[in-house]
């Protein structure tokens, strides 16, 4: 099947091609110039024979489908000549026509694109576009939408007063503005009552440099409606049916509060990797009535996965709280929940928490804060879990952790030692040794670590802080949880314990942990060793390996469809051509001013890969919106004024109309080779880029 989809992608790409060669043979045919050729495809010579599909001839021109797409030409009388003053051109060739006629001809092939990118636009809108919903899943904590308040089941109604009108035009409304320059950010927010409430929100975007453009970190919701229900599997057993509608979910016999379904999502995701044989109650609506479905994991036929069954946690200390959140009310930055209930806390994760106080209607809170005594505060366990499970709480740990220090270390001469854990750097809380601020720091930095469970200050220079010269770091979080009857759990690993070394090497982060884990063969055993929340370092041994634990529950991307009668389609062809055609424009912007990274540009290769997923959703309006997307891209990108290009072309044409002589066939033949180089070394590095992104 996806042979046929990629067959169905070529297709659509070719007609844009297809399109764009019509345009050069209509204005040539218009201006009086002979068409030798009109190739769809190209069609090298080899062996003395052409790669050709097919071809026939009419009149003067010969008509070409080419072998190898993703190209075309049209090869016009006189062409070769445009560069030679000594060539006498006879009337029907290119050279004899005035610059206006040539201007025409070469620009015409930009201009069928973007005028059939408008019809492509109209037609897509009369049949109905699928775009993923304006609405707002997931919000990373510590992100600029996280502090800007944008909250999960947060709609999006517009960026900087402009209309928005899917989460992509959200997104690349922030991918091509401006980094660390804030935009207004319009959304419609439920409220209690069920109404819907608008709010204006100021998001300051950030670059990421391994996306390589401005992120805000804020996913798409997922859809209420059960997308699939795999044959076969324990759902479906169980009497999930597709196109049953999530309401809620009920987890170690808890039902969750009222959540977004990205949220629900996540959540039974996580208790599914830890406690995959327990069932999950799904409540769902069908046919206007709600049900309560039992469903239990089972275990896949599949070989084992190589892992330790252990969750990373992010410790019991409020970093920081999301603004416009009800736990501000209750909890401030620096605060440590020490215990609920009286029950000792090791990590803010909410399983834990579910399982021992779900029940209960308010529990109380043990809460160390940075500066003053201790307090209590007592809470409705329904909000508690909301604000950990929508992630209104930003949690923390001070695991900076010193694993060794050179002697001749600035750092050992100030006192610093293996084993020292750094909770303050001049006063302030320092949750990572990597996250100092330079600005932050005068020529004598004042350090706070904690050595044997008490607090030791120590003085250091600016740069021996910086550079860190001589320190070996361990920034491993705390286990949140271990997967029953998995490797760490029969190991003896708990929650709140923290993994020091793996086979007799430390390991100095999570990521260290899981790639060394993840290269071993399932069945194989490793040594451990790791200190609980009580202080002690305890070591065993553990046999990599867990089995694969699957509901076949499918949920998707929340989606909304655009359709328009005839009059309207017209007018929305119009403002998506215009759209299309600014962002074209803002994004080679953005990469001249390096807002956006070149290793996000896309060849035939990802142009094709997205059009196989396209066709694949089976919605013709859908991929007749992409084509025109496409098409305007090409036609735009044509008319750069770059040698070899038709607007290449067009900047000679216009230098001759100025200069009223053609430009030095020296410098033109120069500046296409240059041209033809940069192009073949553009054409390798996106397709590089395309193939690291598909595979």
């Amino acid at each position: 099947m996806i042979v046929l989809y990629i067959v169905y992608a070529i297709v659509g790409i070719s007609i844009i091609i297809f399109l764009h060669e019509l345009g050069h043979f209509l204005a040539a045919k218009k201006v009086g110039v002979r068409v030798e050729r009109f190739s769809v495809g190209f069609d090298p010579p080899v062996r003395g024979k052409n790669l050709r599909l097919f071809s026939f001839r009419k009149g003067d021109t010969e008509y070409v489908i080419g072998m190898i797409p993703f190209g075309g030409y049209v090869k016009l009388a006189g062409g070769e000549y445009l560069a030679d003053p000594d060539h006498e051109p006879r009337p029907d060739e290119l050279p004899s026509k005035s610059v206006g006629a040539r201007a025409l001809v070469f620009a015409a092939g930009s201009l069928m694109n973007i005028g059939s990118s408008f019809v492509f636009f109209m037609i897509a809108f009369a049949l109905g576009v699928t775009f993923y919903a304006p609405k707002i899943g997931l919000v990373e904590p510590m992100t600029p939408a996280w502090d800007g308040g944008l909250k999960p089941g947060d709609t999006v109604v517009g960026v900087d007063g402009k209309e928005v009108m899917d989460f992509t035009e959200m997104r690349l409304a922030v991918v091509l503005g401006s980094a660390s320059e804030p935009l207004t950010v319009q959304v419609e927010r439920p409220t209690n009552g069920g109404a819907r409430t608008r709010v204006d929100l100021t998001v300051t975007p950030r670059f990421d440099p391994e996306l390589g453009f401005n992120e805000i970190g804020a996913a798409p919701a997922y859809d209420e409606v059960i997308e699939d229900v795999l044959k076969g599997s324990a759902a479906e057993r169980a009497g999930l049916r597709t196109g049953d509608r999530i309401r809620g979910v009920e987890i170690a016999g808890v039902r969750l509060p009222a959540l977004p379904v990205a949220l629900i999502y996540k959540a039974y995701s996580v208790f599914l990797s830890l406690r995959p044989a327990e069932p999950i109650r799904f409540f769902i609506e069908r046919d206007g009535a709600e049900l309560a479905i039992n469903v239990a994991a089972e275990k896949e036929d599949k070989p084992l996965r190589p892992q330790l069954g252990v969750l990373p946690g992010s410790g019991n200390v409020v970093r920081a709280i999301q603004p416009g959140s009800g736990a501000a009310a209750v909890l401030a930055a620096g605060d440590r929940i020490v215990t609920v209930d009286g029950e000792k806390l090791p990590t803010a994760f909410w399983l834990p928490m579910l399982e021992k106080h779900g029940k209960k209607s308010q529990v109380e809170l043990g809460i160390e804060p940075t500066t003053g005594p201790p307090r209590k505060a007592a809470v409705r366990i329904d909000d508690l879990l909301r604000w950990i499970l929508s992630d209104e709480i930003a949690w923390d740990d001070f695991s900076s952790e010193v694993i060794s220090v050179a002697v001749d270390s600035p750092l050992a001469i100030a006192g610093l030692q293996a084993g020292d854990v750094l909770i303050a750097v001049n006063g302030k809380p320092a949750y990572s040794h990597e996250e100092i601020e330079p600005r932050d720091l005068g020529s004598t930095v004042e350090l706070q670590v904690l050595r044997a469970g008490k607090a030791v200050s120590l003085s250091a220079e600016r740069t021996a802080v910086l550079e860190w010269k001589g320190v070996k770091w361990r920034r491993m979080p705390i286990v949140a949880e271990v997967f029953r009857g998995g490797p760490a759990d029969r190991a003896g690993i708990r929650p709140g314990d923290r993994i020091l070394r793996l086979n007799g090497s430390d390991m100095a982060t999570w990521f260290e942990m899981t790639e060394v884990i993840t290269s071993r063969v399932p069945g194989k055993e490793v040594t451990l060793a790791w200190r609980t929340h009580e202080g002690d370092v305890k070591e065993g041994r553990a046999v990599v390996g867990l089995d694969s634990w699957a509901l076949g529950l499918l949920l998707a991307v929340e989606e909304t469809v655009v359709r328009t009668g005839i009059a309207d389609s017209v007018v929305m062809g119009a403002k998506r051509t215009g759209i299309a055609a600014k962002q074209i424009f803002l994004t080679l912007k953005s990469l001249i001013r390096r807002d956006v990274s070149a290793k996000n540009l896309s060849g035939p290769v990802g142009i094709t890969h997205l059009l196989t997923k396209v066709v694949e959703q089976g919605n013709l309006g859908t991929l007749i919106f992409y084509l025109a997307l496409i098409s305007i891209n090409l036609g735009l990108f044509n008319l750069l004024p770059f040698p070899i290009l038709d607007g290449g072309h067009l900047l000679f044409l216009f230098i001759e109309k100025l200069k009223g002589s053609p430009v030095d066939v020296r410098v033109q033949e120069m500046a296409m080779n240059i041209a033809f180089v940069c192009i073949l070394f553009l054409a390798v590095f996106v397709t590089f880029n395309d193939l690291k992104r598909i595979f």
